[in-house]
């Protein structure tokens, strides 16, 4: 066939050229301003496949993806659509009406184990809060910010976990990917905003840490999270970003609290998006697999893939680890938050030497999840 390349085609040629030879130069300036105003342009079906086929070889290889690589990502999602759009749950025999009266009967009781604040307990206290947010419970996050330096979070509402030598760090991604799903639920850009400004005025820095690495690690602006947050604020506001992109997650299997992270992440790039791209899918797949009594990775897997949440149902209505008549404790599992921890570990298994009661947040995320209250495409 003979038809004449667009800029934008033969850009994306260009490009697949220049990553086949696994050349690892970012698009230049000029390119990449064209391609932010080349959205309009005719591009073949073919050629988005194309596209997408060099990137996804560049993923699997384990090489690093660029933002010119994740803007091109979501021109191709935004061209031919997701690999795998997000579903949606359903539950049948009786099974959602169980989940939403044991969430009602939580309801009733969770705030005594919050702390003075309303906050979950802790310097993770600013995540296990969002999620309560994200599942459509009402806590003043707030709290968390500081009233001085405006987009300037920090773990909690006690703003002193660095300061007490509880944490290494004043906040940390963790919690901005939490409260990342609360702002979206709650369509809240002028927090966005604030959040990303604060940011840019520090060269990225988002609070302060025992030492540059800590720094680094945790509480610096990631390409990850820039990308998720400039998308939130652009479907609020319609405020564009050269930052905005689809950022694809790494291969490398993950385990733990990192194994949770990246799964908040695929669920929020699902309602960004509309869907997940491949190699995002073979992750999560791969997760849930693994932790088949996970309950969030279940129902976010099962979203994607067949729609069926069966399989979450039945961990969230398992008395070991959510009693029907009080609210979950160490007598069921030391993990307060079980998600965040691997199946085979201790934490799932009770904790006979102490005595704590947690707020079900758990709970009450995958049965928001299960209801289909979360924010959808």
């Amino acid at each position: 066939m003979h038809m004449a390349l667009t800029r934008l085609s033969f850009l994306i040629l260009a490009l697949a050229m220049a990553l086949a030879c696994r050349e690892t130069r970012s698009i230049s300036s000029g390119e990449f301003e064209d391609l932010k105003k080349g959205r309009d342009f005719q591009v073949s079906d073919a050629e988005v496949e194309r596209m997408l086929a060099v990137i996804t070889a560049r993923i699997e290889r384990g090489e690093d993806i660029s933002g010119s690589m994740s803007k091109l990502i979501q021109l191709a999602i935004s061209k031919k659509g997701p690999d795998y759009p997000w579903r949606g749950l359903t539950l049948s025999g009786g099974l959602l009406q169980r989940i939403t009266a044991k969430r009602d009967f939580y309801r009733g009781i969770y705030r005594g184990a919050l702390d003075s604040y309303g906050f979950v307990p802790g310097c993770d206290g600013l995540l296990f809060t969002s999620l309560l947010v994200a599942s459509g419970l009402d806590h003043n996050l707030f709290q968390a910010e500081s009233l001085t330096q405006p987009g300037k979070w920090h773990r909690n509402a006690t703003q002193d976990c660095l300061q007490t030598g509880q944490s290494v760090s004043t906040i940390s991604r963790d919690m901005l990917l939490g409260l990342s799903l609360a702002l979206w639920k709650k369509r809240d850009a002028g927090s966005v905003q604030r959040l990303l400004s604060y940011s840019a005025s520090r060269s990225g820095r988002l609070g302060e840490a025992i030492n540059a690495q800590e720094q680094a690690g945790r509480a610096t602006m990631s390409p990850s999270l820039l990308t998720l947050l400039t998308e939130i604020n652009f479907k609020i506001s319609n405020e564009d970003s050269e930052f905005r992109g689809y950022f694809p997650e790494t291969l490398a299997p993950l385990r733990g609290f990192e194994s949770h992270l990246q799964v908040l992440r695929l669920l929020l790039k699902g309602s960004l998006y509309g869907g997940l791209i491949k190699t995002d899918f073979q992750v999560l797949e791969k997760l849930a697999l693994s932790q088949p009594k996970n309950a969030l990775f279940q129902a976010i897997y099962h979203g994607y893939l067949d729609g069926d949440g069966t399989t979450a149902a039945t961990v969230l209505l398992n008395p070991q680890y959510f009693p029907e008549q009080s609210l979950p404790s160490t007598k069921q599992r030391c993990e307060p938050y079980i998600w965040q921890r691997d199946q085979d570990t201790s934490d799932w298994v009770p904790c006979p030497d102490k005595n704590e009661t947690f707020p079900a947040a758990d709970y009450f995320w995958v049965a928001a999840l299960l209801a289909n209250e979360w924010t959808t495409p």
